[in-house]
């Protein structure tokens, strides 16, 4: 049986040939796709949820963008992320720890702070005395512009001016105020006018930062100066029981004192009293005895010896004698007292 051969057409290239002549055909326009598809996919950008983008064109802003997608111009825009509504903090003598770390940089993630954290607590008060400090600053950018450019540098440098300029404000606030005022009772006053100082400077800066709040987290005692310090207080306190027991005895002596000078004055004044009666008395009694005098002297002379005698005779020891001088030489003696003379009978009273 005869086979039959087909001879190739030679004009025919063929699947791959069409293909390569295809590709050659439109190598240009093929070109030009992917890169403009490259050039498309490098200029579209995402701006997150708590962001704002900040688009620089030729150097000069833009315009602000919201959170989205977005394209950007090639080779002119030059785009920002600004974490405008994410609430940052700064913490001082202390950090957060894993999640609750809420950092001032890019991301959100490092922290801007070439100081020991033992050196950010130490405060000098008004009678100088070392304090430590722990405290926050929480915080949103309010104009991410503002922010951009008022503040210089890169997102760590920016960190690190908010943090010296925030340190230097809480250590002059402290140098102003007293240390048990700084321990204890002045803690809410630092933390308003910390927040009034801190938001004027940076509204005067035009740094674009909006302060949420500040804290005071703990006060304690230096450990430079605890010992001198519970020393103080020890003195102190026993200085106050002091106080308190002298307070004590005063206020059970001095009524008594009171008392025993009211008791004396009182009788010194009864005294007087009877001393200046009794003298007005012998006055009058005088006076009468003067105008008696006058009327009959002689009288007048006999009571007055007769009153002087009743005085005399009271002292008188007076003694009876009977039978002096009788033959069988016996004495009869009668002692009588001086109320004995003046002593009368029922008989004679009568």
């Amino acid at each position: 049986m005869a086979k039959v051969i087909i001879m190739p057409d030679p004009d025919d290239p063929g699947l791959q040939g069409k293909i390569v002549r295809f590709l050659l055909r439109h190598v240009l326009w093929i070109v030009l796709f992917v890169v403009a598809l490259v050039v498309v996919m490098r200029n579209i950008y995402t701006i997150p949820s708590d962001s704002k983008g900040i688009v620089l064109r030729f150097g000069a802003i833009g315009g602000v963008v919201d959170p989205g997608l977005h394209v950007k111009l090639p080779f002119a825009d030059e785009v920002y992320v600004i974490p405008a509504a994410r609430k940052q903090s700064l913490e001082f003598g202390f950090r957060f720890d894993g999640a609750g770390s809420a950092g001032m940089s890019q991301r959100g993630t490092s922290r801007g702070s070439d100081r020991p954290v033992s050196d950010e607590k130490l405060m000098l008060t008004k009678d100088n005395k070392l304090i430590e400090v722990e405290w926050v600053m929480h915080f949103h950018i309010g104009a991410p512009e503002e922010y951009m450019f008022n503040l210089p540098g890169s997102f760590r440098e920016k960190e690190k001016i908010l943090r010296d300029l925030c340190m230097a404000t809480m250590r002059r606030i402290f140098a102003s105020v007293m240390f048990d005022e700084g321990l204890t009772s002045g803690k809410q006053k630092i933390q308003e006018e910390a927040f009034q100082i801190l938001q004027t400077t940076f509204d005067t800066l035009k740094m674009g930062i909006q302060i949420d709040e500040v804290l005071l987290q703990e006060t304690n005692v230096s450990e430079a100066i605890k010992a001198e310090y519970n020393s103080v207080t020890t003195a102190e306190e026993q200085v106050k029981t002091m106080i308190y027991q002298a307070e004590a005895h005063a206020n059970k002596v001095i009524p008594e004192a009171e008392g025993q000078a009211s008791v004396l004055v009182n009788e010194g004044e009864a005294y007087k009293f009877k001393r200046v009666s009794e003298a007005e008395g012998e006055a009058a009694r005088l006076n009468l005895l003067q105008e008696a005098y006058k009327l009959n002297p002689e009288l007048t002379r006999l009571n007055m010896w007769a009153e002087g005698m009743t005085e005399v005779w009271k002292k008188l020891k007076v003694v009876f004698v009977e039978g002096l001088g009788e033959a069988d030489g016996t004495l009869k003696v009668l002692p009588l007292l001086p109320d004995a003379l003046y002593r009368r009978s029922p008989e004679e009273g009568n």
